[in-house]
């Protein structure tokens, strides 16, 4: 799909039959000093909003200086995973001398790309994003306008863009070899169902791995619309229970976090009537007896990268000394994952 082009104040100017000179001192607020018509700004305003036109301010902050401000746009910043995240970028970003601006793009199309507006409109320097389903085109064309710009737990591998996220392929790897190691066949994973490529990288770690291991008749991948993660978590773990499913292996930490509750409030016990292996650390893991294996992700050096790559995009500089990063998981062993052969049934 061929990128859309940005309005630009020569495009108004000749929609209104006037000099882009015009346009310019009404939308800078200048229309009373140069005698402008309130009739002509009317005319400007209207026209700038039926086209959609919004300034190019990381242009005009590269003209007349920097803001110093970064703008992050994160899923959810309620979000365990995005909350701390959201705190060691800013600790990083703070360190470097920028301030961050911080937004939730719920997941959303459409709250993503207003979103980019918005922080482009309030001045930042450059962007991190946590892309979303269908914003491919959106971040094309943060590329194509030079907007200083790094991707953050996901990205586009056909995009030349940087970014700094886990090995997602290694994460389910590890996860999964060391279930089968512990005896377990039957193994389950719970996903999103979503096409960004951290998520099926995921899902293809687990595969490739259970089908290593001669398992390939008992994969079994479960999605859950991200609209309604508890009721559908319900259903998935209900289907689970009734099949011949050994352990769970859940791909993000709010699947993680819905799983146990949907398990409590089935009265099942984990890792009595089944394994279970979640993704990042949450305090809902408080509320088992058995502590929970879960893969960890680097957040610290996640967070740090995104930001040492934004500023050297901004400023110049070499903070960053590789464009992306790829950062190792780590599989955090506990009791929620024992040996097949020593669970007690009920």
């Amino acid at each position: 799909m061929a990128k859309e082009k940005r309005t630009s104040i020569k495009d108004l100017a000749s929609s209104l039959g006037v000099s882009p000179a015009l346009i310019s001192i009404v939308l800078n607020g200048k229309a009373k000093q140069y005698r402008i018509s309130d009739e002509m700004v009317k005319r400007v305003k209207a026209a700038a909003k039926e086209m959609n036109y919004y300034p190019n301010v990381v242009a005009q902050n590269l003209r007349g200086g920097k803001s110093q401000l970064i703008g992050v746009i994160v899923t959810d910043i309620s979000n365990p995973f995005y909350s701390t995240i959201s705190r060691r970028i800013e600790d990083r970003a703070n360190e470097l001398n920028y301030n961050v601006l911080f937004s939730s793009s719920d997941e959303n199309l459409e709250n993503t790309e207003r979103l980019i507006k918005v922080l482009l409109n309030k001045g930042v320097d450059g962007l991190i994003v946590v892309p979303c389903d269908g914003s491919r085109n959106a971040i094309a064309e943060l590329i194509a306008d030079d907007v200083p710009l790094v991707l953050l737990d996901r990205n586009f591998p056909d995009l030349d863009v940087k970014y700094s996220c886990l090995d997602n392929f290694k994460a389910t790897r590890l996860a999964t070899r060391h279930l089968i190691d512990q005896g377990y066949e039957n193994i389950s994973v719970i996903s999103y169902e979503t096409q960004m490529n951290h998520i099926m990288e995921r899902v293809a770690g687990y595969e490739v791995t259970m089908r290593e291991a001669g398992l390939e008749k008992s994969i079994n991948i479960n999605r859950i619309n991200l609209s309604n993660p508890r009721s559908e978590m319900r259903e998935v773990l209900g289907h689970l229970f009734q099949g011949n499913t050994e352990a769970i292996l859940c791909l993000t930490n709010m699947l993680s976090i819905n799983g146990i509750y949907c398990l409590k409030e089935m009265n099942k016990k984990i890792p009595d009537d089944i394994a279970f292996v979640g993704f990042n650390r949450s305090d809902v893991f408080n509320l088992l007896d058995s502590p929970v294996t879960y893969i960890k992700q680097p957040i610290e050096k996640i967070a740090n990268e995104a930001v040492n790559r934004v500023v050297d995009l901004i400023s110049g500089s070499s903070y960053a000394a590789d464009d992306v990063i790829i950062v190792d998981p780590e599989l955090v062993i506990q009791s929620s994952t024992p040996k097949k052969n020593v669970l007690t049934h009920t």
